[in-house]
């Protein structure tokens, strides 16, 4: 599910910088660095960085449902979960490159500021799985954006982060398989 979600991002996101500057599929998804730390991405780049579990609306309790056969069925409760997407932007080490590089940056902040809440209603694009995604801008303090290029391998890149809220993890296994309770009528 994770993976789907991302390239639907990436894919209006592509589309949206295609509509800007009029070049096709400028947003990579995959990791900055190769494994001797080495930077990777040559445009923009969409990296996870994080998976939390969404704790404010955890539901701990499974729920049984009725199955086609007649039964009643457990199942394990979603698990509700926030990831945090980086994008960045290099384009080399000069002024100019710079300046695309906030370029597109900004880009994505706008793309973001339009659309902040994604429905399989309004982008029929979505897997009809999810529900909804709410994407908001994530700030960290400079400390841990310095903890947090520490882990990537790599020098600051130009960047922003973003929060997307709420997306489902589910596998509709059954627990648990029973015949429904009844109340039975006494004979008297």
């Amino acid at each position: 599910m994770i993976e789907k979600v991302l390239l639907f991002v990436r894919n209006q996101l592509n589309n949206y910088l295609n509509l800007k500057t009029g070049s096709d599929d400028k947003l990579e998804l995959g990791p900055l660095t190769d494994n001797e730390g080495k930077v990777i991405v040559n445009n923009v780049g969409l990296t996870l960085v994080n998976v939390e579990e969404e704790k404010l609306i955890k539901n701990q309790q499974p729920f049984f449902r009725e199955t086609p056969q007649g039964t009643i069925a457990k199942v394990n409760p979603k698990i509700m979960v926030n990831l945090y997407l980086l994008f960045t932007a290099n384009f080399g080490d000069d002024e100019l490159s710079y300046r695309e590089s906030l370029k597109f940056i900004s880009y994505i902040m706008s793309f973001f500021q339009t659309n902040q809440v994604f429905t399989p209603k309004q982008f029929p694009e979505l897997d009809s799985n999810v529900e909804k995604l709410v994407v908001e801008l994530y700030t960290l303090p400079f400390e841990q954006l310095n903890y947090l290029w520490g882990a990537i391998g790599s020098k600051y890149l130009t960047s922003v982060i973003y929060k997307m809220r709420m997306l489902a993890i589910h596998e509709d296994e059954i627990r648990t398989d029973a015949p429904p309770v009844t109340i039975a009528k006494l004979k008297t």
